[in-house]
């Protein structure tokens, strides 16, 4: 790789050349989309049922946020629910809530990337979501909160 570096040092402008050396420095990968998401996978392998604490910077938060898509898409097909029809539901919908809950409780993703993702406006509402249903969920959010907690189980 550092023959490449001097390769590449002779051709391009030094500038464009250490934009490019920074960007593969900081990052946790290289190749393309089909290799991230096969490293994804194969990390969401190695760390399974092992502490989130002996993993940090960007693997952890990419594989976080790939872990939370896919709990959002499992999440779905249980209450039986698809984006479009989660879209159309209120911001403070007993499925969003749900949602909210479960996702910030099996994985680090942000207040904010939860409440982009469920569209349930200011990031403050996902706290509420979690405090909710960790308090009293109510007559609507135990049977949402029981068919997510039956996921993990399975």
């Amino acid at each position: 790789m550092e023959g490449r570096v001097l390769e590449l040092g002779m051709k391009a402008g030094r500038k464009e050349l250490e934009e490019q050396w920074k960007a593969l420095r900081r990052g946790w990968y290289l190749g393309n989309e089909n290799f991230l998401a096969k490293l994804e996978r194969w990390l969401g392998g190695a760390v399974k049922g092992r502490k989130k604490e002996s993993h940090s910077g960007a693997a952890r938060a990419a594989h976080d946020e790939a872990e939370a898509r896919r709990l959002l898409q499992v999440g779905l097909k249980s209450i039986k629910l698809n984006e479009t029809e989660l879209r159309m539901l209120p911001k403070n919908a007993p499925e969003k809530v749900a949602l909210a809950w479960w996702l910030r409780s099996r994985t680090t993703v942000p207040l904010r990337w939860v409440a982009e993702r469920l569209r349930m406006g200011h990031y403050t509402r996902v706290t509420q979501a979690v405090s909710r249903m960790n308090r009293r969920p109510g007559r609507k959010l135990k049977p949402l909160r029981n068919k997510l907690e039956a996921l993990i189980e399975n």
